[in-house]
C-alpha cells in the first residue's frame, strides 16, 4: 500500500502546487514508458511522489523533459543532431549562388516583364468594370 503523501514531499520542496505539477508530469512520463529512478512496483503517481520525496526529481525536470521531447520530435529516434547539421550544410553547398542566378539571359527577363505588365493591365480593366456595377438593395 502506498504511504506517501504530498506532506512527505514538502520536506524537499516548499510549494505544494509545484509538487503536484511535477508529480503529474512525471507520472505521465512514467505511464508512457519512462524508466523509474527508484525501485518500486507501485502505480506511476506513487512512484513520482517517491522520486520527489527522495530528491531524485526536482523542478529542473520540466526543462529536461521538454528538451528531450522536442529533440525526439525534431530528430526522431534514429537521426542525430550532427547528421541533420551535415545534411543541411550539404544542401546549402548545392544551392545555386547569386552569380548563377544573375547570369540568366536578358531576353528571358524582358519576356517576363512584358507578361507581367499584360497581366496587370487585364486586372485593372476588370477592376474598372466591377466599380461601375451598381448594387440595388431592397428596403
Amino acid at each position: 500500500m502506498a504511504r506517501i503523501t504530498i506532506e512527505d514531499c514538502l520536506e524537499v520542496m516548499d510549494n505544494a502546487f509545484d509538487i503536484c505539477a511535477l508529480a503529474g508530469k512525471r507520472a505521465k512520463d512514467l505511464a508512457s514508458g519512462a524508466e523509474p529512478l527508484i525501485d518500486s512496483k507501485d502505480k506511476p503517481t506513487v512512484i513520482a511522489l517517491r522520486e520527489i520525496s527522495s530528491g531524485k526529481i526536482g523542478m529542473d525536470y520540466f526543462e529536461i523533459s521538454n528538451k528531450e521531447k522536442i529533440e525526439s520530435q525534431l530528430f526522431g529516434d534514429g537521426i542525430s543532431e550532427e547528421e541533420v547539421v551535415s545534411e543541411l550544410s550539404q544542401q546549402l553547398e548545392d544551392t545555386p549562388s547569386v552569380d548563377n542566378i544573375t547570369s540568366a539571359s536578358p531576353s528571358d527577363n524582358t519576356d517576363q516583364a512584358e507578361s507581367a505588365s499584360e497581366t496587370s493591365e487585364s486586372t485593372d480593366s476588370a477592376n474598372d468594370s466591377a466599380a461601375t456595377t451598381d448594387v440595388i438593395k431592397p428596403e
